[in-house]
């Protein structure tokens, strides 16, 4: 019974840090994501932004989607930002921003 215990024990203890590990990847790409927006809406206000979630890519690429709510000229835009990256080259991104009507 204690054997089944620990092995239950570590298993959650791996969940665990499976989450904090995907939590710092959202963190790290949603910072990356919101810089790119800024740069790219120069003094337009950034009113809010959603994470939209995560997919798996073939190849191994994983790619994190974010929706931003810019005030531009004005006028409410959505933006849709998608972080493709791969976990063994972390510093290997592709960016795209798209403005959505």
């Amino acid at each position: 019974m204690r054997k089944w215990m620990i092995i239950f024990s570590l298993v959650l203890a791996m969940m665990g840090s499976q989450q904090a590990l995907a939590q710092q990847d959202y963190e790290r790409y949603g910072r990356i994501a919101t810089a790119v927006v800024k740069e790219d809406y120069t003094g337009e206000k950034l009113a809010d932004y959603k994470y939209d979630g995560r997919k798996t890519l073939p190849g191994g690429q994983i790619e994190d989607a974010f929706t931003f709510d810019v005030v531009k000229d004005g006028k409410d835009v959505s933006v849709k930002v998608k972080v493709v990256h791969n976990p063994d080259k972390p510093t290997d991104l592709n960016i795209s921003v798209n403005e959505v009507q």
